[in-house]
């Protein structure tokens, strides 16, 4: 069909920036972490459908599944069995989760959509302009001077050239955004159903093998759940040992002995439950002890300081289901 000039040219989804000047927004890349449970069925939700899963097998007829003839309490402590595997755990996957997840460098990005149970949307790079777009940056870089110098300035002028080429009309967008680096910060929705959001949390929490950024979202999303879902706190342990770290630092093969994991830091005081020499690691110390050139001394490191702030979060939550389970006992007995 020809061109037609007096038609009303379409309103585009996005603004058009053509011409102006760049702007970046630096921030910590652990501080910038945003995680929001966007949707998430009810706590009565979860209980009804977990009571109806769990007492089909044996019902004499679909009434016996009304979850409407038992306690709270009931209704409860069957959810709790399902998610320790007491019960069939099927319901788990018939509860969904969807999370906002900002903050995120490209590489974070990657780390998240290999989940591939989940459903995820994007913020989009191809036909968006990204001269304003922010970036993340490492505590360990921001204590090393020299080094944030030359990282901003490498930023900075990535994103020029990105610019100076969109500006120009002779690169696309779609081609301009390769030249930006991978700690430009952007933000993904993801859904998941419990008994994968639980394998996800579980693999993520791993401080010896997977990066701070993993782990922070993965205790943020552990107490998002928590204050829908009090029941998970019986699954949810960020204290327990990363087995998979130690059954594979160090592995007997034939006459010698090989690493067959990541053996990037020594162990964590949770993980040192083994012998090993200092240089099966490729860092002779552990993580947060690599914090730059010039690190404040005396002062947690931004991943240590928002860690142990969401788990005293995840433990207050905890008490609070284990206080409610009090009550319900003493009410019980009250009533007998």
């Amino acid at each position: 069909m020809p061109q037609n000039p007096d038609l009303d040219p379409v309103v585009l989804p996005m603004p058009l920036r053509f011409g102006e000047d760049h702007h970046t927004e630096y921030a910590n890349n652990i501080k910038a972490l945003k995680v929001e449970l966007v949707d998430a069925p009810t706590r009565r939700q979860m209980w009804n459908v977990a009571w109806r899963y769990t007492k089909s097998t044996w019902a004499d007829s679909p009434s016996a599944t009304n979850p409407t003839y038992a306690s709270d309490a009931e209704l409860s402590t069957n959810l709790e069995d399902v998610l320790n595997f007491r019960a069939l755990p099927t319901p788990m996957e018939a509860m969904g989760f969807t999370f906002q997840i900002s903050g995120l460098s490209f590489q974070d990005v990657t780390h998240i959509i290999r989940h591939r149970a989940g459903s995820f949307a994007a913020q989009c790079t191809g036909d968006r302009d990204l001269r304003n777009d922010p970036s993340v940056i490492p505590g360990a870089v921001e204590n090393s001077p020299e080094f944030l110098a030359r990282w901003t300035e490498i930023v900075d002028a990535s994103k020029q050239l990105y610019v100076d080429m969109v500006d120009d009309k002779t690169v696309s967008l779609m081609d301009a955004r390769l030249i930006l680096p991978k700690s430009m910060a952007t933000f993904y929705q993801m859904r998941l159903n419990f008994k994968d959001l639980l394998g996800f949390i579980r693999q993520r929490q791993d401080m010896q093998i997977q990066p701070a950024s993993d782990n922070i979202i993965a205790a943020l999303m552990a107490k998002e759940v928590l204050r829908v879902m009090p029941e998970a706190s019986t699954v949810v342990d960020f204290t327990k040992p990363d087995m998979h770290y130690i059954k594979t630092f160090r592995v007997q093969d034939g006459d010698k002995w090989v690493s067959r994991g990541t053996n990037l830091y020594w162990p964590e005081p949770k993980n040192d439950v083994f012998e090993y020499h200092p240089n099966d690691s490729i860092y002779q110390c552990r993580r947060e002890e690599i914090n730059g050139t010039n690190p404040p001394v005396d002062t947690p490191t931004a991943f240590e300081e928002r860690w142990d702030n969401i788990l005293r979060d995840i433990d207050i939550l905890k008490m609070q289901y284990s206080n409610e389970k009090l009550i319900d006992v003493v009410s019980d007995s009250s009533v007998g």
